[in-house]
């Protein structure tokens, strides 16, 4: 009797640790996106089920326009009104209904807010409107339970590329990924704690590739119309239904972009109000001049706001919240209060890369946050001077190097180096305790004229004549300024 019990228990233990296997075998070669990522797709859903439970008022939905747009810190700060931010890059209608039914299972927010691009022809090849990758991971990141499943039922019914076996033995789906795994495949546990910005993705740039002929609509046509989706248009209906059965106030609203028009607008008014829902769109001129909202500054690129022009929308729409909906009571809570210190911080970055002055630029590095990278190329000389080594020698740095000479530096996390010398020189470090590696070349005039600053295997040196600086968070774990100083800053 002993040894039948003692064979079935070893039976048991094995399948315990085989289960355990795979279900870990599953999630490492799942794709993930953490906070170091422009779209943090798994930060964002993984960090929601970390908020206390019923202590979200307003949740946000929509695909990276939302996400890019509604910065619930900046809610928080300036209205006390306690938001998280759903969106994710290319989020279907469908998606969006399935995150609402599964977020209210913990959460009992009194205004839902859906961006509605994705209401329209985005993706025609594809049956749910979006990429196959994007549904997946905003789905993966989903726990097991009724509502995922539902979700992935009504996935695959809809899409018959796809199958309800890979979503759960993602290994079936991502096999191949073995060879392409990276540090964060195996670090998930700890990258999983940060989600302090509550889903919102903050760009920071100022009108790249920005076209200047965006006009908010004024005196339009109100007459034509553009047909949705038609399963776009099903699951709306579906997250008006859910909303009215739980008490939640839904409000549809369309971000600034011109990947958007009046006939859009037309019928997104008309649906509101035929349903009883308020519209919101900021593309039209009396909303957009409210805000002071500025395209070619506030704009990343054509489709989304950046970090400045979020901040515009943002205060707009939480002073309506407020006034006309009766959302917040300024009370203090430290799930947003304790995450404002580190949304600063990106702040800070964000901003360090339109500095041009070199006191001021000099000052915003001197953060232990920081790795610094300095590579000099031909002669330094010619832009460095006793005023400017006074500067580099507030960040402990001497560019102590003579006519022509090669220099390099470089401050980490755990020591600060330096060299200088008339042959060509090459040092290799690491940061961030010794997980990321770098190199750096500097060649002086008689050594090549030649600089390089790789980290990892990318180039992000600008490799000009001067002094090459490039700057790395440890904290977001990605580079965020790479600029030359030859007399000026310049990126």
């Amino acid at each position: 009797m002993l040894k039948k019990c003692s064979f079935f228990l070893r039976i048991i233990i094995f399948f315990v640790i085989l289960s355990f296997l795979i279900i870990e075998t599953n999630y490492i070669l799942t794709p993930k996106k953490y906070y170091e990522d422009a779209w943090p797709t798994t930060s964002t859903y993984k960090g929601f089920y970390q908020m206390q439970k019923n202590t979200v008022d307003v949740l946000f939905f929509g695909s990276s326009h939302a996400a890019a747009c509604f910065n619930p810190q900046e809610i928080y700060n300036n209205c006390g009104i306690r938001s998280y931010n759903l969106a994710c890059e290319q989020q279907s209608i469908l998606v969006s209904y399935y995150w609402l039914k599964e977020a209210i299972k913990y959460q009992s927010p009194k205004i839902v807010i859906l961006d509605t691009y994705m209401m329209f022809e985005f993706n025609q090849s594809e049956a749910l409107n979006t990429s196959e990758p994007c549904t997946r991971m905003a789905i993966d990141a989903m726990k097991f339970s009724k509502v995922k499943y539902e979700a992935i039922k009504a996935i695959c019914d809809n899409d018959k590329q796809q199958n309800l076996e890979s979503y759960i033995f993602k290994n079936i789906r991502f096999h191949t990924r073995w060879t392409d795994l990276t540090e964060q495949d195996f670090t998930f546990k700890n990258l999983e704690t940060h989600y302090e910005l509550k889903g919102f993705a903050p760009l920071y740039r100022k009108g790249y590739k920005v076209e200047n002929d965006y006009q908010p609509y004024f005196n339009y046509d109100t007459s034509v119309l553009s047909e949705p989706v038609p399963l776009m248009r099903e699951y709306l209906d579906k997250i008006k239904k859910l909303c009215d059965e739980n008490n939640i106030k839904l409000i549809l609203v369309k971000t600034p972009t011109l990947r958007f028009d009046t006939s859009k607008h037309n019928y997104l008014t008309r649906y509101a109000k035929n349903n009883g829902i308020d519209f919101l769109d900021f593309n039209i001129k009396e909303i957009y001049d409210a805000c002071d909202f500025v395209y070619p500054k506030d704009m990343n690129d054509n489709e989304h706001s950046n970090i400045w022009g979020a901040k515009k929308i943002s205060l707009y729409l939480a002073d309506i919240l407020k006034k006309q909906y009766g959302i917040g009571s300024g009370d203090y809570c430290e799930q947003w209060a304790d995450t404002d210190e580190y949304y600063q911080r990106i702040l800070a970055d964000y901003n360090l890369k339109y500095i041009t002055d070199l006191h001021d630029y000099i000052t915003a590095l001197n953060q232990d946050r920081y790795t610094i990278l300095i590579s000099t190329q031909s002669d330094m000389l010619f832009c460095i001077n006793d005023a400017v080594k006074k500067e580099f020698s507030r960040l402990g740095l001497d560019l102590n190097a003579k006519q022509n000479d090669s220099y390099y530096a470089a401050i980490t996390d755990y020591d600060t180096v330096q060299q200088s010398g008339s042959k060509l020189l090459k040092y290799s470090g690491s940061t961030r305790k010794k997980l990321e590696n770098f190199t750096i070349v500097s060649g002086g005039f008689n050594a090549g004229a030649q600089s390089s600053i790789k980290i990892g295997d990318t180039e992000y040196g600008k490799n000009l004549d001067g002094v090459n600086i490039v700057v790395y968070s440890q904290e977001t774990r990605k580079v965020i300024d790479s600029v030359v100083y030859d007399g000026k800053l310049h990126r």
